[in-house]
């Protein structure tokens, strides 16, 4: 007990010391730090792009934080992040800063198209609903060099038709490669289609090169997306 005291009284000492720091610095800077998942959390993916969209509304990138999951143990300055990043939220609003960190990732992914197979922390939202953010992504990468064939009938209703694709995990290289297609099509006239989809499918596959880091792939890759066509 004598222990638990003199560790929450070192806790709320530092804590107030690093606090007021954050309310004198607040008044002439915005700051902003990303928290990752102690003790072992995903790195974020895109720091880079971050602090250049930070910079131009002069918010300042205080780069990645990482607390403890050990209870009242005070990492370097844990206080001072919280609060510089409560105030800028409060000067900018919190879904703005969010917006940003968003938009950034989105970046990364257009630079880093294998990023989008890595599960992480930061980025849980693309594979949420239906469809899934992550797979109008991968669509809109691959329709950049898609054609329809002149007699392909479009669907009357949205995502109605379209493959599922299903990738496998070459653990030697790191890399995902196809693994089977399946199809579905309101119009079953655009099933005569089917080997033109699947080698534009294909060459997508092979010229994106979705060469994954080793540590993200041990944390969970996603493995399917879905082509939806028109």
């Amino acid at each position: 007990m004598k222990r638990y005291q003199e560790r929450l009284k070192y806790f709320r000492k530092q804590c107030s010391s690093d606090s007021v720091k954050a309310v004198i610095d607040s008044k002439v800077e915005n700051k902003y730090f990303i928290y990752l998942i102690a003790p072992g959390g995903d790195d974020f993916p895109a720091k880079k792009e971050l602090g250049e969209a930070l910079k131009k509304y002069n918010i300042i990138w205080g780069g990645t934080v990482m607390g403890s999951d050990i209870p009242l143990h005070y990492t370097d300055n844990l206080c001072y992040h919280r609060y510089m990043n409560y105030f800028t939220e409060k000067n900018f609003g919190e879904d703005f800063i969010n917006n940003i960190i968003k938009q950034s990732i989105l970046e990364h992914i257009n630079e880093n198209l294998s990023s989008i197979f890595e599960y992480n922390d930061h980025t849980y939202w693309l594979y949420e609903g239906t469809p899934q953010p992550a797979d109008i992504l991968i669509n809109e990468y691959f329709f950049k060099n898609f054609t329809y064939p002149q007699s392909y009938k479009y669907s009357t209703q949205e995502n109605q038709s379209f493959t599922e694709v299903t990738l496998e995990l070459d653990e030697e290289n790191y890399t995902l490669k196809l693994e089977g297609l399946n199809h579905h099509f309101e119009n079953q006239q655009n099933e005569q289609f089917i080997p033109y989809f699947e080698k534009k499918i294909r060459n997508f596959i092979k010229s994106s090169k979705f060469a994954l880091s080793r540590q993200n792939v041990l944390r969970g890759v996603k493995k399917s997306f879905k082509i939806y066509y028109k």
